[in-house]
């Protein structure tokens, strides 16, 4: 879905800060953003209207969400809202739609801006749940966007409440040592906030914790487990990464909207999460090709490669299936295969994962408590060895004993069967 002008898409582009090195790497975010044009007027005024809000609330002064809204409302001849009168209703509920609807866009939250439940945007109510007033979007838009994105608290953050509260604050209920003779333990416990990749992955997420992936264009619900009534869990992944490169050239990250820290957190999680561990020597050499392990093995490096290919090849499809090609992100591929480790950590820690750990603890706690959801998993589960060996013995107890039976039954049918000759 092209703009029909390609200035235009450049213009964008510099307005955003995104780092597109060969005209393509950021492709997937324009064609979002273009996607979202709500049918009024030109596309490519749209697009030049899009242009226009991210100059306004990218650079200094900034002014406030219903600052730049009412003055939008007042204006006269704005080639945008050319078809209402400047001040009259009409004008007023097209330019809050447009604008929220741009803003959502560029700060990949869209489906948070544009009304949903009894009408009301989840942001502002999300704000105005954590400042405890009634909703009321006029009072709400008064603020300054980074402040309305910071206190409604959407974005993955340390103080998140999560299903896992009870577990989220090991460092914060435990209390402080007050004599020496308790510091090494105490900061012992302070150091062991991580947990092993090997424990948590997303092989063992889908294996034993019966979760399934999804993928979603809203940043702010990346690495959340949710679960509908009647339904798997399922864990919501970001699908725009080519939004976030260009450091600090990126107007979200230069307004302070989003951090440096959490893009690095969530560009770090997706090979933590599905490149665990190395290949072993036998899989990097011979086994890979000449064995075709790769489509067959059940060792954890493996069935990590199997499960990025099929979650991969799931998006396409999506993708395809709604006419949203163009916005599949290749740079996924390289952030799931852990390009650049190097400078990733190589396993969840609190330190490395700070806006993310609520999250991190909240799959901990769902694979942690979670039993087996199938009969093959069974044999999978090697958390609880008592039950593994257990229930291995006690199979291969009752394959014998079949067999056994078989067995018998036809040693039985063989003594009253005639004999040649008689």
């Amino acid at each position: 879905m092209n703009c029909p002008n390609p200035a235009l898409r450049t213009s964008l582009l510099d307005v955003l800060g995104c780092q597109d090195v060969d005209g393509t790497t950021c492709s997937p975010y324009l064609d979002y953003i273009e996607a979202s044009w709500p049918g009024r007027g030109m596309k490519d005024d749209y697009i030049r209207f899009v242009i226009e809000v991210v100059t306004a609330f990218g650079n200094a002064p900034y002014p406030s969400v219903q600052e730049y809204i009412n003055g939008l409302i007042a204006v006269s001849g704005h080639y945008f809202f050319d078809d209402t009168l400047p001040n009259s209703p009409s004008r007023a509920t097209a330019v809050k739609d447009i604008v929220l609807i741009i803003l959502g866009v560029w700060l990949l939250m869209e489906p948070y801006t544009t009304p949903a439940r009894n009408d009301q945007r989840c942001i502002l109510e999300a704000y105005c749940v954590r400042q405890k007033t009634h909703y009321s979007e006029d009072t709400t838009l008064c603020n300054h966007l980074p402040d309305l994105v910071a206190k409604s608290g959407l974005l993955p953050n340390p103080q998140e409440v999560t299903l896992s509260n009870s577990s989220l604050s090991l460092a914060d209920t435990t209390p402080r040592p007050e004599t020496s003779h308790h510091l090494h333990a105490y900061f012992g416990m302070q150091e062991s906030l991580s947990i092993t990749p090997k424990r948590l992955n997303a092989v063992k997420l889908s294996t034993l914790g019966g979760v399934k992936f999804t993928w979603t264009n809203n940043i702010s619900r990346h690495l959340l487990l949710t679960r509908h009534a009647g339904e798997r869990h399922t864990l919501e992944l970001f699908a725009l990464p080519c939004a976030l490169q260009g450091g600090n050239n990126n107007a979200l990250i230069n307004t302070g909207i989003i951090s440096a820290e959490l893009v690095d957190e969530i560009e770090a999680s997706y090979a933590v999460l599905f490149n665990p561990v190395k290949a072993s020597y036998l899989h990097r050499t011979i086994g890979r090709w000449a064995l075709g392990l790769r489509y067959w093995c059940w060792c954890l490096d493996c069935s990590s490669h199997q499960l990025r290919k099929t979650t991969l090849e799931a998006l396409k499809r999506r993708q395809n299936r709604t006419n949203r090609a163009g916005q599949y992100d290749p740079r996924l591929e390289t952030l799931l295969e852990g390009g650049h480790a190097a400078e990733w950590q190589s396993e969840w820690d609190q330190t490395e994962f700070k806006s993310l750990w609520p999250r991190i603890l909240a799959l901990d706690a769902h694979l942690e408590g979670s039993k087996p959801w199938s009969f093959w998993v069974i044999f999978r589960d090697r958390r609880d060895t008592l039950q593994y060996w257990t229930f291995l013995f006690g199979s291969i107890i009752l394959i014998l004993t079949v067999v056994q039976v078989i067995l018998g039954a036809a040693q039985v049918a063989g003594s009253f069967a005639p004999v040649a000759g008689d």
